[in-house]
């Protein structure tokens, strides 16, 4: 109706078309407006929720089970060996264990011993037998072919340890003996004072114990110049080979005792009745009281600190023991977590997730 009368309009009063419209457009509105004002007005306001799902709802493609890569079979297989491989080693260092404390055991029991003269005819190849056995040794020091393993620090002082051949007086083969810790300031054989226990030219006898010759490492510090009488790792089978000794270790006993000495005149006759005097120094027959120094007096005399009668095996295997069947049973619970752990499946994960918010 409205357009009808917007066309009667138009036609009356002779407007054009662009006129007519804008006329007719705006009658439109006029009464959309009065429309509006008749219509009761309602406010409705709703609220909606929306959970937005976090699962991927793209259709799920099948899945190859049992897809491994080769990492995945290096992991597994070193996960599988460790366990064993550390019960192995565990297992051995049980072993050592056992060895061990069977050494300790046979070596202080020889200790308790009372000293014997060392056999004239004692080889290297038994010096197995004779470990930490206490013996007794007899002769002169050749203080000229003293040699020197160092350095090291003891009561705070640097110093060497010294091996000193003796000349047996049994006639045996001559021996090197580690008569122990000089100072550095009495490396030197005219700087050490008390001669006759720092440098005895008269024939002496030692209590020493017997140890065993250790294998020499394979990476050590090699000597510099062939000449040279220091070694700064022991090695006994190179210092005998130097000072034309047995390779034997023999360590002296430390002896804080005073040992006086005393001149001793030897008359004899010879093939023609003629008389010949000899002196001889030794120690005092009738030393009355002895007097006995202590290590500082020792260190600072240029006297060598000698061993103690005591076992220096170490013994650390119940650690590794301890340590190697630990990470076997920690490797073992590990590997049954990872192989009772199941891989995950998106499909099951997303019809748990619709089970629970639909």
């Amino acid at each position: 109706m409205l357009i009808l009368r917007s066309l009667l309009v138009r036609r009356s009063l002779g407007m054009p078309p662009l006129i007519s419209a804008s006329i007719s457009r705006s009658l439109q509105i006029s009464k959309a407006v009065s429309s509006q004002s008749v219509m009761p007005k309602f406010n409705i306001s709703s609220q909606r929720s929306l959970i937005t799902s976090p699962v991927d709802w793209k259709p799920v493609k099948a899945a190859k089970k049992n897809e491994w890569t080769t990492s995945k079979y290096i992991f597994l297989s070193l996960l599988i060996l460790m366990p064993i491989i550390s019960f192995m080693l565990g297992t051995w260092q049980l072993r050592r264990l056992k060895w061990k404390n069977n050494l300790i055991a046979v070596s202080e029991d020889r200790l308790t011993y009372p000293p014997i003269p060392l056999p004239k005819s004692i080889r290297p190849e038994d010096s197995d037998d004779w470990q930490y056995r206490r013996v007794i040794v007899q002769g002169k020091f050749d203080h000229s072919r003293e040699v020197f393993v160092g350095p090291k620090v003891v009561n705070e002082m640097k110093g060497y340890t010294l091996y000193t051949p003796l000349i047996r007086s049994d006639g045996g083969e001559d021996i090197l003996i580690e008569r122990g810790f000089i100072t550095d300031e009495n490396i030197l054989p005219q700087r050490r004072s008390l001669k006759h226990l720092s440098l005895p030219e008269h024939e002496v006898e030692i209590e020493c114990i017997i140890k065993n010759i250790n294998p020499k490492a394979r990476i050590t510090m090699e000597k510099i110049d062939p000449d040279s009488r220091l070694w700064h790792i022991l090695d006994i089978e190179e210092m005998s080979e130097f000072t034309k000794t047995m390779k034997l270790h023999v360590c002296a006993l430390v002896d804080l005792k005073d040992h006086p000495i005393e001149t001793v005149t030897h008359t004899k006759k010879n093939w023609f009745g003629k008389s010949i005097t000899t002196k001889e120094v030794q120690y005092r027959r009738d030393p009355g009281e002895v007097n006995e120094f202590s290590r500082y007096q020792f260190l600072k005399g240029g006297v060598p600190l000698g061993r103690s009668a005591s076992i220096d095996y170490r013994n650390n295997h119940l650690n590794y023991l301890i340590t190697w069947y630990g990470l076997s049973f920690a490797s073992t619970i590990l590997l049954f977590f990872v192989l009772k752990k199941k891989p995950n499946d998106p499909l099951k994960e997303k019809l748990k997730h619709a089970r629970r918010h639909m």
